[in-house]
Order: C-alpha cells, then sequence, then structure tokens
C-alpha cells in the first residue's frame, strides 16, 4: 500500500493499492439533502465546473455523502499491471486530521474534506500509518470503467421539459396528449426521485452554487499561503483552519504582514517566530 502524491519516485515492480493524494482529484461535501448513494451518483457532475476529461462519482462516508471528479488520462508513474486498487485518501486517511507525507507537505482535514497544506510539526508520518492502515471498500474505477453515470443536468432539462409543456398543453383542447405528457413527467420524477416543482429545484442549484463558490476560495486561499515568500531557514510550523480562520505559524524573525494583507484581515504576532490569524 502506497500514498501517491506528486513527491512520489519510487520503483514499483510487485502489486500495490494506490492511494492518490488530494492533488489529483476535486472532491466536494454534498450538502443539500439526499436520500441515498444512488441519488448523490447521479448529481455528482453537476457539482463541479469542469469539461468532459473527468469521470464524476459519489460515495458515502460516516453518514454523509461526497462527490469527486478525477482526470481520465491520469497519468500515474506506476505500471498499471501493478496496481491493485486505485483509491482516494478522502476515503483512506478520513480517520486522520494531519499527516505529514513528505518533508515538504501533509495532509489536513477541513470541514470534513481533505487538503494539502505545507509541513507541520504536530502531525504523524504516512510512513507510520500506512503498516496499520485499514483499506476501505470505496475504490476508483479509473482504468476499466464501463460507463459514466448520467448526468443530473440532462434528467433535470428533461423534467423542466415536460412541466413546461404540460403548462403549455392546458390551453389544448387534445385532454389524451396532455395526460400521456403528464403520465411521462411523473415517471421522470419517480425514477429520479427528484422534486416535482421548480421551486424545489432552483432551491438545490442554489445551495450548490453557494457551496461550490465557499470551497473554491478556500482551495485559492491555500494557494496564496503555499506561496508565502519564505527564506532559508524558514518554514511553517503549524497551519490550520477554523471558523472562516487560517492559523499559521512560521519558523522566521520577519513580519510576513504585508504579504497576508494583500488576501486577508491579519492579527499577528513576532516573537521568537510569526504567529497570525487570517480573517476572511
Amino acid at each position: 500500500m502506497i500514498l501517491y502524491t506528486k513527491d512520489f519516485n519510487e520503483n514499483i515492480n510487485e502489486p500495490v493499492d494506490v492511494i492518490l493524494s488530494p492533488q489529483y482529484y476535486w472532491i466536494k461535501k454534498i450538502d443539500i439533502p439526499i436520500k441515498s448513494l444512488k441519488d448523490a451518483k447521479k448529481i455528482a457532475k453537476s457539482l463541479f465546473k469542469l469539461d468532459e476529461g473527468y469521470i464524476y462519482d459519489a460515495f458515502e462516508l460516516d453518514g454523509k455523502f461526497f462527490a469527486y471528479a478525477i482526470k481520465k488520462d491520469l497519468n500515474i508513474n506506476i505500471d498499471k499491471k501493478y496496481i491493485n486498487s486505485l483509491r482516494l485518501a478522502q476515503t483512506e486517511l478520513y480517520g486522520f486530521d494531519k499527516i505529514n507525507v513528505s518533508d515538504n507537505h501533509s495532509i489536513q482535514k477541513i470541514d470534513d474534506l481533505l487538503f494539502c497544506f505545507p509541513y507541520v510539526q504536530d502531525a504523524e508520518h504516512i510512513d507510520d500509518i500506512i503498516p496499520k492502515l485499514s483499506l476501505s471498500k470505496h475504490t476508483v474505477n479509473l482504468y476499466n470503467r464501463i460507463k459514466i453515470d448520467k448526468s443530473v443536468l440532462i434528467t433535470l432539462a428533461v423534467i423542466f421539459f415536460f412541466i413546461n409543456a404540460a403548462f403549455l398543453l392546458n390551453y389544448i383542447k387534445n385532454s389524451n396528449t396532455l395526460k400521456q405528457i403528464e403520465a411521462k413527467k411523473e415517471n421522470l420524477i419517480k425514477k429520479y426521485r427528484l422534486p416535482a416543482t421548480t421551486f424545489q429545484l432552483d432551491s438545490i442549484l442554489n445551495s450548490l452554487k453557494k457551496e461550490d463558490i465557499k470551497q473554491s476560495k478556500i482551495r485559492k486561499d491555500l494557494e496564496f499561503i503555499t506561496k508565502t515568500p519564505l527564506q532559508n531557514g524558514e518554514k511553517f510550523l503549524d497551519l490550520s483552519y477554523d471558523k472562516n480562520r487560517f492559523n499559521i505559524e512560521i519558523k522566521n524573525k520577519r513580519n510576513l504582514d504585508n504579504y497576508f494583507k494583500k488576501r486577508f484581515k491579519v492579527n499577528s504576532t513576532l516573537n521568537s517566530t510569526y504567529k497570525a490569524q487570517l480573517h476572511e
């Protein structure tokens, strides 16, 4: 069993289970009401603003539903004949809040999602965790995937078509045609377990848009923080996120307020280390 990160450079010549770092996939928690994993899989693709070069799927973890997207042509520097299974760090390392995965990077949990961070001191190393890790039932069928689940956007478009057609046909006296269309609409709603009104559908779409904006902003904030202009001998000692606030500690004697104020409101102290709270 191995964790595959962008720092990975081992020569693999025997079968292994491969856990992908969050660097290799997109992940979102589904916060709208979902009744089953089947429903989560149907809407997975609609949660991401990505192209057709990705596969989309969903899974249930700790009573919550998550959707993910991963490139169809993902290039892994391991011969496919040696890959027993392909997995996500989100499913295999979910029970850990902080893990150091190399001399430069760690994986940390924010709002139930695992992201890549700079190295921190107060975390176990992945090499100590892997030997004791029990694999989950969740795998990514990237190389032998037969079909992709239908997009919920297509389903919603069909539903809207029949609903609007039904309203228009109320003005038509041909009752038999109207009944046929209404029957098709009801069958689609029951089949895909979708709300029957446009108001409920709009509410779901608005909720998804808000969650997408929130998670995209966290990713951009993390990207900005990881580009902090550190000098030789300086490094992150701590980086965490709680209640819309990043807490950082950096081993240096320089005040970095001017850099972080480009994006955040900053409360900082400077003693033997630079500590700061970064607010929205």
